[in-house]
């Protein structure tokens, strides 16, 4: 037995759990702030209008049910773009979130911790909070988050992204003009009940009603031993014990990182042990693992940043976008500081301010960044310019040439079915009967165009901006020069004759019928139509008439006003030109009931084929989606590829003082079929 006086406490004497309880959430909740973390709707910029982001109420509250909101980092103002959150920023944490459903806002706890900032943040956001109850005015200073949403399809109309889901939160952080109104509302202080008196801040052991007494440090009656407090003494010293053993218990809840309604659910229960609420705790985990099991999404290490709200572009997403902008000549998107020149990119990426070309890691406060990062990002950059660029030169082979992706470099099997013919009758309650079809087919090897690039290190110490923006125009032109020629090359190579087909033969021939040797004229046309109509199916014989008639005009650059007249006027242009007399005959083969609609549509029929030097040969092709004839297929997209070939691990940035940058193009091209070509070799 121990003799003490109220208040006094020796080194040994345990001090109850829940009496801790009661005296640590006294000075968390004096240091601690009522929030609203986030509020659903739409998302507002930095000018204070709003966004084209809108939050839904149902991400928010999954989030909620799945402790997205529970336990996240408080930082003062968002990093920077191009840095981590740094742990000198740090100056607390969330807890008790919950969902409110009249407000579609997140509320919950920010209690700071007893840092020098923390301390400066919890008096600055005091002063806030009672200069705005008072009618004051003051900042607009709130919460702003700093997460991974889940996008839904946007709207066509408003053009509005939404974010249907939160896949990971990563911080909540303090700024300055918060994005989605994100408040202080109130210091827990002004709370009724969170302020203790000091005799409930007295060890448990001694009943706060007299000066001094025998008791058990647990307050438990003794067998055999006299009692010296009076009943009413008794029950309130039980009434005490149960109220703080309720106090620890709901203080293990809080902390326990459970969502809002798991946690409501344990406060409802009772415990007479603490085994006992850590043990209720673990079940309610472990059934709420089951039920995100299959929900649960395995994020990288990479976090987002933005100013305001992040919604996914991280500070290496947001430098490819200066890049990009810097390559195309144009401005970067809002938020994202544009950059000066290539030097300033490789002094960001390198850390190597001597232009030594050694990788830097200590200068460098990019994330995830190594010594093949900055080729790297070059190659993804110039692979979106270089893709436009390529776009916007004009294909003139697409009219006529059949396009197709492959998922290998096999080579192409251009396969052409034949052989039904006409289909049988089939007489009534008759069988059918199997149909005879045979096939052909044209073999296409690809090849691989490319080269190397090369950024030097002086050009880098120029700064020699315009030299990278030139390279993805002068990449594309190379590779629309190329494809350009392998297509033009079917109609010339063998002195005019084409390809050797499977059948030994080369694609224009008098054995196939598609060879002529007339110069361009309303009759050699007209004679070529002939041709090309007469060819009969692959098997069966049968002719296939309109299949096979020509569609599109092939001609050098000498031959394109010749090859506008044919099909443009009105009559018979040669025929006036012969006789001299007025209009001749209609002409059969122009489109349009105007002038204009009749060249519009012999401008889309006749094509120029700038590569083909001799200025008489002339060729006509099929329709592709009634008869292929000419193929082209592709492995690894339609246009040229650059990757880098830089070692993350070498440490060295450039080889011969280059930094190592390829491009490469794979396709393969060839005839078809010789059913839908006809070519003119004028001697």
């Amino acid at each position: 037995m121990i003799k003490k006086k109220r208040g006094e406490m020796s080194e040994n004497q345990p001090l109850i759990l829940s009496q801790a309880t009661v005296l640590l959430e006294a000075a968390q909740a004096s240091h601690a702030f009522e929030c609203r973390f986030v509020r659903a709707g739409r998302v507002r910029t930095a000018s204070g209008e709003l966004s084209d982001i809108e939050i839904e109420a149902q991400a928010l509250q999954e989030a909620v049910a799945q402790g997205l909101f529970e336990g996240r980092a408080v930082f003062i103002d968002h990093a920077s773009p191009l840095d981590y959150p740094s742990l000198r920023d740090l100056v607390g944490v969330t807890e008790l979130a919950v969902y409110d459903a009249a407000e579609q806002a997140v509320r919950g706890r920010l209690r700071l911790y007893e840092t020098p900032d923390g301390k400066a943040m919890h008096a600055l956001l005091t002063r806030l909070v009672e200069d705005r109850q008072s009618g004051r005015p003051v900042p607009d200073v709130g919460l702003s988050l700093t997460f991974y949403p889940r996008w839904g399809r946007s709207d066509p109309q408003s053009n509005l992204r939404r974010v249907i889901g939160i896949r990971q939160i990563e911080s909540v952080d303090l700024v300055f003009q918060p994005a989605a109104d994100g408040r202080i509302l109130h210091t827990l202080s002004q709370q009724k009940g969170t302020e203790m008196s000091a005799e409930e801040s007295t060890p448990l052991a001694s009943p706060p009603a007299v000066e001094e007494t025998t008791v058990s440090p647990l307050t438990a009656d003794m067998p055999g031993e006299p009692q010296t407090q009076p009943a009413s003494q008794a029950a309130a010293v039980q009434d005490w014990s149960q109220a703080l053993s309720a106090s620890a218990a709901a203080f293990m809840i809080a902390n326990s990182g459970l969502p809002g309604a798991a946690r409501q659910k344990l406060l409802a229960q009772s415990y007479r042990t603490p085994s006992e609420v850590v043990e209720a705790i673990e079940q309610e985990r472990a059934y709420l693992a089951s039920l995100a099991q299959e929900n649960v999404i395995q994020i990288g290490n990479t976090p987002p940043r933005q100013a305001q709200i992040t919604v996914g572009a991280s500070g290496l997403e947001r430098l490819e976008q200066a890049l990009e902008a810097l390559i195309r000549g144009g401005r970067p998107p809002a938020g994202v500081q544009p950059l000066s020149g290539i030097r300033e990119l490789y002094n960001l990426l390198s850390g190597d301010y001597e232009m030594t070309g050694v990788f830097q890691p200590q200068r460098v406060y990019l994330a995830n960044v190594n010594s093949s990062t900055m080729a790297n990002l070059v190659a993804n950059v110039m692979n979106k310019v270089l893709a436009q660029e390529f776009s916007e030169y004009p294909q003139w082979w697409q009219p006529f040439v059949t396009q197709m992706d492959f998922n290998s470099l096999q080579d192409i099997r251009w396969i052409t079915l034949g052989g039904v013919g006409e289909l049988p009758t089939v007489p009534e309650g008759a069988a059918y009967t199997e149909l005879n079809w045979g096939d052909k087919y044209e073999t296409a090897s690809f090849v691989k165009k490319g080269g190397y690039l090369g950024i030097t290190i002086e050009a880098i110490d120029k700064d020699d901006t315009n030299r990278l923006r030139a390279a993805p125009r002068a990449l594309a032109q190379a590779a629309w020069l190329t494809l350009g020629k392998a297509i033009s090359n079917i109609f010339t190579t063998n002195n005019g004759g084409g390809p050797t087909l499977s059948d030994g033969l080369p694609l224009f021939h008098a054995s196939h019928g598609n060879l002529g040797s007339t110069a361009l004229s309303y009759s050699s046309w007209v004679a070529a139509r002939n041709a090309m109509r007469k060819q009969s199916e692959v098997g069966s014989g049968e002719r296939l008439g309109f299949l096979t008639a020509p569609r599109f005009l092939l001609v050098p650059p000498d031959l394109e006003v010749t090859a506008l007249q044919i099909l443009a006027s009105a009559h018979d242009y040669s025929y006036t030109l012969a006789n001299g007399l007025g209009p001749g005959p209609i002409n059969v083969f122009s489109e349009g009931e105007t002038a204009d609609l009749r060249l519009r549509s012999a401008r889309e029929r006749v094509v120029v084929v700038d590569l083909w030097s001799d200025a008489n040969d002339w060729a006509a092709v099929a329709d592709p989606r009634l008869y292929p004839s000419i193929g082209l297929g592709y492995r690894y997209g339609r246009a040229p590829e650059i990757y880098s070939v830089s070692s993350p691990t070498a440490g060295l940035m450039f080889s011969n003082d280059v930094m190592p940058i390829k491009v490469r193009f794979f396709f393969a091209v060839g005839p078809v079929d010789y059913r839908g070509l006809y070519k003119a070799n004028v001697s």
